[in-house]
Order: C-alpha cells, then sequence, then structure tokens
C-alpha cells in the first residue's frame, strides 16, 4: 500500500538558499530509489525559512529502505546542521475511516 511521508523542517536564518539547493540534490536522488512515487517542497507561507517535502512511496518498506540509505543519512545530517531542532518526518497511510464533516456556524 502506497504511503505519504512528510518531512518539516525549519531552516536558521541565513542558510534558506542553501538547504534549498541541498533538498534539490537529495531529491533528485530519491527518484531513483525503489518505491518512489513523487515528492514536492513546499515553503510555509507564514514562516518562509519552514520548508515540508511530502512524497509518496510505493509501500512503507520502500521509505524505510531510502530512509536508511547512507546518501539520504549523510544528506540529512548536512542539512540537519543548518535547522533550528531536528527535521520532523511523519509517516501517513490512507485510511478508510469515516468521512470528514465540516460544520459551518
Amino acid at each position: 500500500m502506497a504511503i505519504k511521508v512528510l518531512v518539516e523542517r525549519r531552516v536558521r536564518k541565513g542558510y534558506e538558499e542553501a538547504v534549498w539547493e541541498m533538498l534539490r540534490d537529495l531529491r533528485s536522488q530519491a527518484v531513483r530509489a525503489h518505491g518512489h512515487i513523487y515528492s514536492e517542497t513546499w515553503r510555509s507561507v507564514s514562516n518562509p525559512r519552514t520548508l515540508a517535502t511530502l512524497s509518496t512511496w510505493a509501500s512503507k518498506e520502500a521509505w524505510d529502505a531510502w530512509a536508511n540509505d547512507s546518501f539520504r543519512m549523510k544528506a540529512d545530517e548536512r542539512i540537519n546542521r543548518m535547522l533550528v531542532g531536528a527535521s520532523r518526518v511523519r509517516v501517513f497511510e490512507e485510511t478508510a475511516g469515516p468521512p470528514l464533516v465540516i460544520r459551518k456556524p
């Protein structure tokens, strides 16, 4: 079953361009990884130094293999030095739960 992985990073002031370039390189390697389907990186509107990468993987096992890949781990280590705190990684799977109901006041 396909999964989505959300990686959120808060970049230290002055490192925005360097982190952006490193994330671009990291994503270019990820597309070659087994089970990678798609990924995109977004910048927060309210805080431009907060970046979020959302990727889709064929399975949790495919993501785990990429998460433990030596290239990714080294790149992530270098990126983390330019962040405020550690990267936040969350893994999501599709759910067939009840529909979301939004009530207007």
